[in-house]
C-alpha cells in the first residue's frame, strides 16, 4: 500500500479529531506493517484512555499489536 499517503491522512485526521477512535486504530495498524510497534504501541495507548470500559477499535489494535510480538518474539 501507499503508507505514506495513508499515515499522512491518518495524522490528519487526528490532527482534527485527536480522539477519533478509527483514525487511532488505522494509524497504529498502519504502524504494525510498517514495523513500528513503539509508534503503534502509542496509538494504543491512546486508545486505551478513549476506551476505558473497552472498544472494538481497542482490541483490534491490541490483537495487532499482540500477533506482531509474536511473530517478532517480543
Amino acid at each position: 500500500g501507499d503508507y505514506d499517503n495513508a499515515l499522512a491522512n491518518y495524522r490528519r485526521a487526528l490532527d482534527l479529531a485527536p480522539n477519533h477512535l478509527g483514525a487511532n486504530e488505522y494509524i497504529g495498524e498502519a504502524y504494525i506493517e510498517l514495523g513500528d510497534l513503539a509508534k503503534a504501541e502509542e496509538h494504543l495507548a491512546a486508545l486505551a484512555r478513549l476506551c476505558a470500559g473497552g472498544c472494538d477499535e481497542y482490541d483490534d489494535l491490541s490483537w495487532a499489536v499482540a500477533a506482531y510480538k509474536a511473530a517478532n518474539g517480543g
